[in-house]
């Protein structure tokens, strides 16, 4: 899900090119429902904490950002678990 506006994405697109393609793909990714609470609310995980991911993460719920290389490969934002 969105978490800012189209104008705040086109801003973010100066700062970073391309990344409202990444965003876009991100909102439109098919993703596993979780196998703990079977919510769809789910997104994938990456590591890698810099200001293009940092953005992106501020955009949309699909994309969950962890310091740890692998808790998981995706996150269900209703029930918290990492889940592959």
């Amino acid at each position: 899900m969105m978490k800012i506006s189209d104008d705040a994405i086109n801003g973010l697109e100066n700062g970073y090119p391309g990344i409202k393609e990444q965003i876009a793909r991100l909102e439109n990714a098919k993703l596993p429902a979780c196998p703990h609470c079977g919510s769809e609310a789910t997104a994938e995980v990456q590591c890698g904490i810099i200001g293009r991911t940092i953005a992106i993460s501020a955009a949309t719920t699909k994309i969950k950002l962890v310091a740890d290389p692998n808790p998981g490969k995706y996150y269900c934002n209703s029930c918290g678990n990492y889940f592959d």
